[in-house]
């Protein structure tokens, strides 16, 4: 069961105070097959981000920050406000906030933990428009963390299906079974890999929408 209550926020951009709501309790039954939480009750995603009327928007924590940067707020200005939106939009406004606090150093963000913020927007994506602009962003941060060693090695398969099963939900099925072929190849016959082998083989095979 997901419980809000209100809370006010002062925006560190425009320094407006607003009225937003928290999330105060929130759990899922499952988790579909590329690990969205699927979750009891109504969905609380839409309250983990804070949107001021200025533009910003961003998680709780970092309207904490102390922002007087004027080429940073100027950037804020630039994109609007946000004003009809779909939740996927209201977490790209989140994230593009967050990229210029990791790009003027209010927050030290490597490219693994940005593919794992923009993956929100990925998940939470209506109609195909979206899903396909949210995939690529989340695979191109995927694949350069990859390529700069940045995933432990324990989580490199788990990623490496995850991309896969992103392609696939894209469409890009071509792309989606190489990465399963490498999950496949690489975790064979390895019985700590045996869950997530048995994982890529069915997406690849015989897809189902849940885990």
């Amino acid at each position: 069961m997901t419980t809000l209550f209100p809370i006010q926020l002062q925006c560190p951009v425009c320094n407006n105070i607003f009225d937003s709501n928290e999330i105060g309790s929130c759990g899922h039954a499952s988790k579909r097959a590329d690990f969205r939480p699927n979750y009891w009750g109504a969905n609380p995603v839409e309250f983990f981000y804070h949107l001021c009327t200025c533009g910003f928007c961003s998680i709780k924590s970092l309207f904490k920050l102390e922002i007087n940067n004027k080429d940073f707020i100027e950037k804020i200005e630039n994109l609007g406000p946000l004003r009809h939106y779909t939740l996927a939009q209201k977490i790209e406004r989140a994230m593009i906030c967050l990229e210029l606090l990791n790009e003027f150093g209010y927050v030290d963000l490597n490219n693994l933990d940005l593919a794992n913020n923009w993956i929100n927007a990925f998940w939470w994506a209506r109609n195909s428009d979206e899903i396909n602009k949210f995939g690529k962003k989340v695979l191109d941060y995927f694949q350069d963390a990859y390529e700069n060693n940045l995933i432990k090695k324990d989580e490199i398969l788990t990623i490496r299906y995850l991309m896969g099963e992103i392609n696939r939900r894209m469409g890009n099925i071509e792309s989606a079974n190489k990465f399963y072929d490498e999950v496949i190849s690489q975790s064979k016959d390895i019985k700590d890999q045996e869950d997530i082998y048995k994982l890529a083989l069915r997406q690849k095979t015989d897809p189902k929408e849940n885990l």
